[in-house]
């Protein structure tokens, strides 16, 4: 039998023998995540962006291109209680945890889950709003192995955003993201193992 045809969960996406959803508890983090996304991507199975919905509380969706979604998007703006910032590296981006010690509150970070080129239109679209763009001081190697990466560097938006909460040093977030990262390493070894994916990392552990 295809895994095409195999009953799948309607949260992680995984066949519902590799399901994940039971380990995972929701967790608070102090700095606030806006998820951009679009119809599109929330339909691909391989889309990281959802487990973070998954796994984090303190987060909003909004679609790009649906009615009203500039709206939501200044709302998120707006919010006293935060800084706004758009996590997206470009050639003179500000360090994350700088903002944080300037502005003495923690941060609302408008993440663009979908791919890097998409990101960049979505971006042109966010240019008349006056925020800040932040970046990781150090990335990591990517751990998504279920696509070449278009560009060394560039990460899924999974791992750039718990990279992103490590660096913030987000009160507990060491403990945090070490959880929800070894559920992502679960989560992609089943989708690698569908797809008849074999690397040195997935076969190790």
């Amino acid at each position: 039998m295809s895994t095409s045809s195999l009953e799948r969960c309607i949260r992680c996406r995984l066949i519902l023998q590799e399901c994940i959803c039971r380990d995972i508890t929701p967790l608070w983090t102090e700095h606030r995540l806006t998820l951009l996304t679009n119809k599109r991507e929330e339909r691909i199975t391989s889309n990281t962006g959802r487990l973070l919905q998954l796994m984090l509380e303190n987060y909003s969706l909004v679609y790009v291109g649906e009615n009203g979604w500039e709206k939501e998007i200044e709302a998120e703006i707006a919010r006293s209680e935060y800084t706004p910032v758009i996590f997206f590296p470009i050639s003179s981006f500000n360090g994350g945890q700088e903002i944080v010690e300037e502005k003495g509150m923690p941060l609302n970070i408008i993440v663009l889950d979908t791919s890097w080129s998409s990101a960049r239109r979505w971006l042109r679209k966010l240019a008349f709003m006056e925020v800040k763009k932040i970046g990781l001081r150090t990335v990591p190697s990517s751990k998504y192995y279920l696509r070449k990466q278009s560009k060394e560097g560039n990460l899924c938006t999974f791992q750039a955003v718990t990279s992103l909460l490590d660096e913030l040093g987000n009160g507990s977030s060491g403990s945090t993201t070490s959880h929800m990262n070894e559920l992502f390493t679960l989560w992609v070894k089943s989708l690698a193992k569908e797809r008849g994916l074999t690397f040195p990392e997935l076969e190790s552990g």
